[in-house]
C-alpha cells in the first residue's frame, strides 16, 4: 500500500469501528428501555406502505398479532428463492387464514424509504402489510434490534414474545430450516390457550438502522 494512503485507510478502519460500535451501544439502550414481557404492548398508529392507510394496534383486538420487524435488504430477511425469512413468512401467513392471527411487518429502516419499499411489494408476492415507522419509535418501545425481530401479542393486548423465528440459523441461506423453532410454536400456544415454549429468544438479522 502506499505509504501516503496507509493512514488514510487505518482511518476508515477506525472510523467504520466507531460507528459500529455506537450503533452496537445504542441497540443496547434501546433494548433497556422496551416494553416488558407480559405488559401492555405498545400502541401504534402507522402507515400501511402499500395502501396509504393508516393501520392500528387496536384495530385487531381480540387476535393474535405477530410484529416482523422487516427490511427489503438485509439477506436475512429479503424475499429470494434460496435464503431469507420472507420466503418463510409468505407461507406460514397463508397457513394461518382463517384463524384469529395477524401478521404485520415494521419497517424502522432510516435507509429504506417508502418508495422504495413499495417497489419491492410491487415486485414480491406479499400477503401481509409492511407499515412504515419514521423515526424508529416503534421499533424503541419494543426493543426490536434486528430485521427480523419477532413481537408476538396476545388477543389482550399484552407482549407476550419478543425474539428469534427459530434458533440462529449458520447464514441466510439456512433460514426456515433450523430442527428448533420458535414462532410457530409460541403461536400455536396461544391459540390453544396453554402455556408458551418460550418468551424471549435471541434474534438474527441485520441492525435496525436507527436515525
Amino acid at each position: 500500500m502506499n505509504k501516503l494512503l496507509a493512514p488514510f485507510a487505518a482511518l476508515l478502519v477506525l472510523t467504520a469501528a466507531i460507528v459500529g460500535y455506537f450503533a452496537f451501544a445504542q441497540n443496547q439502550a434501546v433494548a433497556a428501555d422496551a416494553a416488558a414481557i407480559g405488559s401492555d404492548a405498545p400502541a401504534f398508529t402507522l402507515k400501511n406502505v402499500a395502501t396509504s392507510e393508516a393501520v392500528s394496534l387496536a384495530d385487531y383486538k381480540g387476535k393474535v398479532v405477530v410484529l416482523m420487524f422487516h427490511s427489503i435488504g438485509c439477506p436475512f430477511y429479503a424475499m429470494n428463492e434460496t435464503k431469507g425469512y420472507d420466503r418463510v413468512f409468505v407461507p406460514m401467513v397463508e397457513s394461518y387464514k382463517g384463524k384469529d392471527v395477524v401478521f404485520l411487518a415494521v419497517n424502522a429502516n432510516k435507509n429504506e424509504s417508502t418508495d422504495a419499499i413499495k417497489s419491492y411489494l410491487d415486485k414480491h408476492s406479499i400477503n401481509y402489510a409492511v407499515l412504515k415507522d419514521e423515526g424508529n419509535k416503534i421499533a424503541d418501545a419494543y426493543g426490536a434490534k434486528v430485521t427480523p425481530h419477532v413481537m408476538v401479542i396476545d388477543s389482550q393486548g399484552k407482549l407476550r414474545y419478543r425474539g428469534g423465528v427459530e434458533k440462529r440459523p449458520a447464514n441466510p441461506g439456512a433460514c426456515g430450516q433450523s430442527d428448533e423453532q420458535y414462532l410457530g410454536p409460541v403461536i400455536e400456544a396461544l391459540l390453544n390457550n396453554s402455556e408458551l415454549p418460550a418468551t424471549e429468544t435471541p434474534a438474527t438479522g441485520c441492525g435496525i438502522k436507527r436515525v
